[in-house]
């Protein structure tokens, strides 16, 4: 009887299992999953997270939360390439495309990055058109660009299996994403929107804050200016437009500014805050009895 209800048990989630896969693989729009882009195209405003933790267990209940997308972090995260791997598995599985922010403009940084097969990146801190020009160049093979070539062993091809597909998906499908966040870049802002390739802008509030010698000052007029110009010059390059929700200015309103990707929830924070207040209550309980 017992194993019985076992294998009634295991049968139920293979079946479940497999609904699943096919589910998500009916609707597969490129070779990595559901396409990002085609998306953006359709008008759709994306939802995304952050990945700091490099759980793949924490990933998945993020991708089954229903984010569209989840940024892996790179760049003020612990993880490495290979725990980054595990990390896309466990998003793909349940329809969440993963991006991942290098640890920087690297050329180098930018390849490694690549071969591991995100559905596009986010470089931080583009300070120039020119820096913008060597991101793109970083990203696509010669004779286009700089990126070295080891289409046969990457799992950005299926291990060579899909070396063909890979090529054409990175001219139509792949995301790149250049972050804003610096006074040199507001000062350039027209030119990097403007630069072939690169397909959004991400304002990164925090450190342009910081680069405008306000750091978490989001009411300043000094801020807001810069803020809205990246804003607008984004928006007139005809370019996708996203930042994450801060001190004065929520999803809502970013939206409502022409946003079209909005990261707001970050494993780790989410993690502490629902710790926190569950030993507040617990505590609150066992000091009223």
């Amino acid at each position: 009887m017992l194993k019985f209800t076992v294998e009634r048990c295991v049968a139920r989630v293979y079946a479940s299992t497999v609904s699943i896969s096919r589910v998500y693989l009916k609707g597969k729009a490129t070779m990595n999953g559901e396409s990002i882009k085609q998306k953006l195209n359709m008008g759709q405003r994306i939802t995304g997270c952050w990945i700091e933790m490099f759980s793949p267990i924490a990933a998945e209940i993020m991708a089954l939360s229903g984010y569209d997308v989840a940024v892996i972090d790179l760049e003020h995260g612990p993880g490495s390439y290979l725990e980054a791997i595990s990390v896309m598995q466990a998003l793909t599985n349940h329809g969440c495309a993963p991006l991942v922010r290098t640890q920087s403009g690297d050329p180098a940084v930018i390849k490694r990055v690549l071969d591991i097969g995100p559905m596009g990146i986010m470089v931080p801190n583009i300070r120039s058109a020119d820096e913008a020009r060597g991101v793109v160049a970083a990203c696509r093979y010669p004779p286009a660009g700089i990126r070295g070539a080891a289409p046969a062993v990457i799992r950005g091809t299926a291990y060579g299996r899909d070396v063909d597909k890979y090529s054409q998906w990175l001219d139509t499908e792949f995301l790149l994403i250049g972050q804003i966040e610096s006074v040199q870049a507001v000062d350039e802002i027209e030119d990097i929107a403007n630069v072939d390739g690169l397909d959004m802008l991400f304002i990164g509030p925090t450190d342009l804050s910081a680069s405008l010698g306000a750091l978490g000052q989001y009411d300043s007029d000094e801020f807001n200016i810069a803020f809205n110009k990246i804003e607008r010059s984004t928006l007139a390059a005809d370019k996708w437009l996203g930042t994450i929700p801060f001190p004065g200015w929520s999803t809502e309103r970013l939206y409502g500014n022409g946003h079209h990707l909005v990261v707001s929830g970050m494993d780790s924070l989410l993690l502490r805050q629902a710790a926190y207040k569950d030993v507040e209550e617990l505590r609150q309980a066992s000091s009223s009895c």
